[in-house]
């Protein structure tokens, strides 16, 4: 059995624990993490698209309020001319209002109510001076309108243009924001069926576990072991049947053969030395019919290469060799076995 992959990629895997998978279900579960990667790499993509597409929105909102604001004060100078230009005609309307009232003003009707030819000279002056300024009055306003509603306009072409701009980014920011949602909702499915392979391994796991607890409990009672302390010893190293052979390893993650018997003797006050030579110089010598559940079995004279723990009943637990398992063998003294060692094994906490 392997565990679940280092580095997998899930949004909400759960609460997995150390739950490991079967072959099949191992494999599954990569396959699923490999399209969860994917997708998470297609999420990230799109949330830069999106990153760059709302600052363009701002730097777009932002021209967009300068240009509505430069467009009202264009306005409100444009009503400001009208306005003035309004006042002006109303004085003009009232001056040739009383003008026609009085009757026709012309150049005989001037020159009969003159007292001189210089009061009729300023007259006319004053007359034609009315209407010349007059009209240069309705040519500035004129020009001044025309100015001021071409740089209005231009304003409101540009502004109709950046609201069709935003439009489009608004478009395109909900179409990235769509994208984002349906991929987001692909992973969610991915992460729930490998939830559910978890939880099924997991059920499984712990079925497989309830079984080999029946069937240690079988198989020590089967052994008859009457003392207690090497009954707990030859329990404990039960406990990590099925461990994978790893070289150097001395955890359950994996075992070596000495790195198997220094870790079940360490929980019994016996520290033990990761090599089985080593272990073999340590501990007392036992005669093969002398063997007691508890004692070290060696295989190599001279130099022990292997080391394994007698449970009784002619047989050993060990760590055997690469691609196998902890397991439970027969013990068979042929020529290369070496001899068996037993150590001062304490109750677990007598020795803290």
């Amino acid at each position: 059995m392997s565990a679940v992959p280092a580095g997998a990629v899930l949004a909400d895997p759960g609460d997995s624990g150390n739950v490991t998978l079967g072959a099949a279900a191992s494999s599954q579960v990569q396959g699923l993490q490999r399209q969860a990667s994917a997708v998470q790499a297609q999420i990230a993509a799109m949330d830069r698209d999106l990153e760059i597409a709302v600052e363009k929105h701002d730097a777009s909102q932002t021209t967009l309020d300068q240009l509505t604001m430069q467009l009202d004060d264009s306005r409100a100078r444009l009503d400001d001319a009208r306005a003035r230009h309004a006042q002006e005609e109303s004085i003009i309307d009232a001056r040739l209002s009383a003008m026609y009232k009085a009757g026709n003003i012309n150049v005989m009707n001037i020159l009969l109510n003159s007292n001189s030819i210089s009061d009729f000279i300023d007259q006319t002056l004053y007359i034609d001076k009315i209407n010349e300024q007059d009209h240069k009055v309705e040519q500035d306003f004129k020009a001044s309108a025309d100015q001021i509603e071409e740089v209005t306009n231009g304003i409101d072409r540009e502004r109709s243009q950046k609201l069709q701009l935003e439009r489009q980014l608004n478009d395109q920011e909900n179409d990235i924001t769509a994208r984002i949602a349906k991929r987001q909702s692909v992973l969610d499915s991915i992460n729930s069926q490998v939830r559910q392979i978890i939880q099924q391994e997991a059920a499984r796991e712990q079925a497989e576990q309830a079984q080999l607890q029946a069937e240690y409990a079988s198989t020590l009672r089967s052994l008859q072991i009457s003392n207690q302390l090497q009954a707990q010893v030859v329990a404990t190293a039960m406990q990590y049947l099925g461990v994978p052979y790893v070289w150097g390893g001395e955890s359950p993650q994996g075992f070596d053969c000495s790195g198997l018997t220094k870790y079940v003797f360490a929980q019994f006050g016996v520290d033990l030395p990761h090599n089985a030579a080593m272990q073999f110089q340590l501990g007392v010598p036992v005669s093969q019919d002398q063997l007691q559940p508890g004692d070290l079995v060696f295989w190599g004279p001279g130099n022990p290469h292997h080391v394994g723990l007698y449970i009784g009943k002619s047989e050993f637990i060990e760590a055997p060799d690469f691609g196998e398992v902890v397991r439970i063998s027969q013990l068979t003294f042929d020529s290369d076995y070496a001899g068996a060692r037993r150590y001062p094994l304490r109750a677990p906490g007598a020795h803290q």
